[in-house]
Order: structure tokens, then C-alpha cells, then sequence
């Protein structure tokens, strides 16, 4: 192979391992919402891909959560979508192909 493999595509196409979810399980509500308003502060009322929201997070993620995943704020995106928070177009766990924004008032969404 040439080192141009279709692998790269395939980058945070997985859900959280087994490790991963343990850590995210021991946040504290406050942590948690802290979390929240940080993946909350890098979305808009337009959509954008997670790969930017979490891109855009990132540095200010490893800062306030060092040692936690980042996947921890795709987790938290499920979370604020089920609190009617924040909308999800596809999986975010395919950060690539999926968008997230704000709850736009009378916007169908899907």
C-alpha cells in the first residue's frame, strides 16, 4: 500500500471503549455540565460537524478535563440532544459525517 489507506476516514468512527465510558461515568454533575456548556459554547444555531465542534473544544477540553477522553464530548452531545439542547444530524461518533447545532426555534431539525 501507498500509506493513502482509507483508515483515516475511519478516525473516531467508534463508539467510547469500555475505559473510556468508566471514566465518563465518574464525572461529577457539575464536571458534567461544565462539559456541557463547553460543547455548548462551540456550536451555533447552524450546523457544523462535530470534528470541528470537538476540534474547536479541544484544547480547552484537555485543560479542564486532563486525562478524560475526548470522546466524553460526543457522549455529552447525546445527552444535551436527549435535553432537547442540542440537534443531531447522523452519528456523532462519526464525527466526520455528523452535524450538530443549536435548537433552532421553529426549525424541523431532521
Amino acid at each position: 500500500m501507498d500509506g493513502d489507506s482509507d483508515n483515516d476516514d475511519d478516525f473516531g468512527d467508534e463508539g467510547p471503549t469500555a475505559e473510556e465510558l468508566a471514566l465518563i461515568r465518574q464525572l461529577s454533575p457539575q464536571d458534567a455540565e461544565a462539559a456541557d456548556a463547553l460543547v455548548l459554547g462551540h456550536c451555533s444555531g447552524q450546523w457544523q460537524k462535530v470534528a470541528m465542534v470537538v476540534g474547536a473544544a479541544l484544547d480547552e477540553f484537555d485543560a479542564r478535563f486532563p486525562g478524560l477522553p475526548y470522546i466524553c464530548m460526543q457522549v455529552r452531545m447525546l445527552e444535551l440532544q436527549g435535553q432537547g439542547r442540542l440537534e443531531i444530524r447522523g452519528d456523532v461518533m462519526a464525527m466526520r459525517q455528523s452535524e450538530v447545532r443549536l435548537p433552532v426555534p421553529g426549525a424541523g431539525g431532521f
